[in-house]
């Protein structure tokens, strides 16, 4: 029997950050290793509150400190804790009045925790409760926040954010593995914006770019501007924005590839929010992945722990079945994607239809002996270093 404290947790992807010094963070990962939580946040608070005052005439706070504060409010929102976060993001955000970026995630999580906020506008619709903002996306909660701050509160606030210099981004590139979601997720993100959504795979039109057929592409955005408000979905647009590297492709895709740009220059301009899909960032073209085009990257990885409790309940709806532990399912399920989940299933039905009889938890863990996650945790933050390629 293993003891406590040979038990090892996952890190954060919070030390990960390379401003971290390297002493913290071995320090860090040694305490959140085991599990100690309130440990590290000891630590950091020592960083905080010895070297330097909480509080100086000096309207400059020293880079440690603050490094020490954003990383416990990163930490505190990793692990679910919004009370506690939203605590020291009130004294982030008077400490740094001018830093957006802290004005907008106290907004979400007051937001998040249903608190009504002070500066919200006159008739705007209420705040959402967390649960049910997302209806069919469970966990995945860094990803829905990164878009409720970034796409859908700029919608609802555009003064606010006007304010502070930000705007809705021209366009998004969310890339990860394949089988995460991505096409299901820019669907959920327009019917929150309340936008027309269309889709268009690279593979569809894949011989008329190859024949240079720009007018395809001017059509395609016309349409997307007739009918805007609309989210335009490019699905392997690394089909559509190839890389031009100095080899053949760059003249062979060289109109293409300027037209598409100069498409996607202003878009937002007539309410076409551009969102492109792909496995591998680095094979689309870089000047669409500038400031301007698409100029917000969005990583969508493997679902989490409550997002598989989700997807085994979404994939046995419907299925004669003997009260499956989904739990226990999700536990057996780490570093599978929804795509690979949804096969599991499958082959769990196959097995039991057999007999025949319903499925069991049994047959999840005989379909999980044949259908074997494709990646690892490695796997996944090489996928997540690839839009700095």
């Amino acid at each position: 029997m293993r003891r406590m404290e040979d038990v090892r947790y996952p890190v954060p992807r919070s030390l990960a950050n390379p401003e971290i010094p390297d002493n913290w963070r071995g320090k860090l990962a040694e305490q959140l290793a085991r599990g100690h939580k309130r440990r590290a946040l000891r630590f950091l608070d020592r960083m905080m509150d010895q070297r330097w005052p909480l509080f100086r005439d000096d309207p400059t706070f020293a880079s440690e400190r603050r490094l020490a504060l954003r990383l416990r409010i990163q930490l505190l929102r990793e692990w679910h804790w919004y009370s506690e976060a939203l605590a020291w993001l009130c004294l982030e955000s008077e400490l740094s009045p001018g830093d957006p970026e802290a004005m907008v995630t106290k907004e979400w999580l007051m937001q998040t925790l249903n608190i009504p906020g002070t500066s919200a506008p006159v008739g705007a619709e209420p705040a959402l409760d967390a649960a049910n903002a997302w209806p069919g996306v469970a966990g995945m909660h860094e990803l829905k926040a990164i878009l409720e701050r970034d796409v859908l509160m700029p919608m609802r606030e555009p003064e606010r954010y006007r304010t502070f210099g930000i705007g809705l981004p021209n366009g998004i590139l969310l890339y990860g593995p394949p089988g995460c979601g991505k096409t299901y997720i820019a669907r959920k993100l327009a019917t929150r914006l309340g936008f027309n959504f269309r889709e268009v795979r690279g593979s569809d039109i894949a011989s008329t770019y190859v024949h240079g057929t720009q007018g395809l592409i001017g059509k395609m955005f016309q349409e997307a501007r007739d009918k805007a408000p609309t989210l335009l979905f490019l699905d392997e647009i690394e089909a559509f924005l190839p890389a031009r590297n100095g080899t053949d492709l760059w003249y062979h895709y060289a109109a293409e590839v300027a037209e598409f740009l100069k498409q996607l220059e202003n878009a937002w301009q007539s309410r076409v929010l551009v969102v492109g899909a792909t496995n591998l960032p680095s094979k689309v073209d870089e000047a669409a992945r500038r400031p301007g085009r698409l100029d917000k990257k969005i990583y969508v990885g493997p679902p989490d722990l409550e997002a598989r409790v989700e997807l085994f309940r979404l994939y046995l709806d419907g299925k004669p079945q003997l009260r499956v532990d989904l739990l226990a399912c999700a536990d057996m399920t780490a570093n599978y994607t929804c795509a690979e989940i949804e096969l599991v299933v499958k082959e769990a039905a196959r097995i039991a239809v057999t007999v025949p009889r319903v499925i069991e938890l049994a047959d999840i863990m005989q379909a999980l002996m044949v259908v074997k996650a494709q990646h690892d945790e490695d796997d996944f933050e090489r996928y997540r270093g690839m839009a700095e390629e």
